[in-house]
């Protein structure tokens, strides 16, 4: 775990990010989560340096950020160690007793939080034993291979590369793959440079198979990829 010091905005703005599971902008975190927390200037520079966070300048300049793999580890650990921030006053108390029920869980569980909020695909686990009964032998794609197959489908439609695509459109490309397994692998694509997943801008654009093709990320329906080469 990192040994930078974080306040109590930055904190908050870490377990934003990682319940979200995907890139918010300040404007985005002041409208939907806190009025007034924003990240800016050396404070942003901080959490980036400490790679707890990633950060990318979108449209008009606008910086997007993203939880890191740093970001995720520090939470986690902060859920083991809840020792609550000076200053966090009654919601924060009530904030950090939930963190000791979510720890609890996972503990129990063995789940990790990249799988509670981060679309990480379920470990499988043994399966029954056989019943006498004919059973169907069901494959499971492993999450590398979808990845390059998404990789192939995105290729086969951008122009040029690094154009959005829409979601209906690569899932046509993609065929028989499940629709679980390939939602689970978009989310962690999220994470890798290079890669974004957002919500069509235009909703009115959208049609049934647009929405109906749509992958949920920090439970916001999300239209359109679009993977540059770095």
């Amino acid at each position: 775990m990192t040994d930078v010091k974080l306040s109590v905005p930055e904190r908050a703005l870490l377990f934003i990010l990682m319940s979200r599971n995907g890139e918010l902008s300040n404007p985005q975190i002041e409208k939907e989560y806190a009025p007034g927390l924003r990240l800016t200037g050396k404070d942003r520079l901080k959490l980036v340096d400490a790679k707890l966070i990633e950060s990318r300048k979108g449209e008009r300049g606008a910086y997007f950020f993203s939880l890191a793999d740093g970001g995720w580890a520090w939470c986690r650990e902060e859920l083991k160690n809840r020792e609550v921030p000076r200053a966090a006053g009654a919601a924060g108390q009530a904030l950090y007793a939930l963190f000791g029920g979510l720890d609890q869980y996972l503990e129990r569980t063995g789940r990790s939080l990249a799988q509670v909020f981060g679309g990480q695909p379920e470990a499988t686990g043994p399966q029954p034993e056989a019943t006498g009964q004919a059973e169907v032998a069901v494959a499971v794609t492993p999450a590398d291979e979808i990845e390059k197959s998404i990789r192939r489908a995105y290729r086969s439609l951008a122009k040029p590369n690094g154009d959005w695509v829409g979601l209906a459109d690569l899932r046509d490309e993609l065929g028989g793959l499940g629709r679980a397994e390939v939602d689970g692998v978009l989310r962690l694509m999220t994470r890798l440079p290079g890669v974004r997943i957002e919500e069509e801008t235009n909703q009115k654009a959208l049609e049934p198979r647009d929405r109906a093709a749509a992958v949920v990320i920090g439970n916001r329906d999300q239209h359109v990829l679009a993977i540059e080469d770095l």
